[in-house]
């Protein structure tokens, strides 16, 4: 008789486990559909009334230009000591606040209180190059 040889079984090749991969990306698409929803849901729509091509321009507005330079403040053209006597004036008008460049920052922060000591709200700051 002869022997009989087994042999081992060939060894199998393993393959790597995938279930928790499937589980995150699972997670991650409830996650997402989930956040999708909710970002719908609390964005409320912004009503705009767009002026059609029929309406008229408007006239424009007079203002009154302060500005503020290194060496002081100046009113329409003029010189300014008192900030707060000189803009109790008139506040029908919109004040326009043209900060020049050697204009500290304390200057403009007075400048916007006496604006509003003196009841003027309507105030528009902008730099001596132009910009807003």
């Amino acid at each position: 008789m002869k022997p009989l040889l087994i042999s081992p079984p060939a060894p199998r090749r393993r393959s790597p486990d995938l279930t928790p991969v499937m589980d995150v990306v699972f997670i991650l698409v409830v996650f997402f559909m989930v956040v999708s929803t909710f970002s719908q849901t609390l964005v409320k729509p912004l009503k705009v009334s767009v002026p059609g091509i029929a309406a008229s321009p408007t006239a424009p507005v007079e203002l009154r230009v302060l500005e503020l330079k290194a060496t002081g403040a100046v009113l329409d053209g003029q010189a300014v000591a008192d900030l707060a006597a000189a803009l109790a004036g008139d506040k029908s008008k919109p004040l326009s606040i043209v900060a020049g460049e050697g204009a500290s920052y304390q200057a403009l922060v007075d400048a916007l209180d006496a604006a509003q000591s003196a009841g003027i709200f309507d105030v528009r700051v902008r730099t001596a190059g132009g910009g807003s």
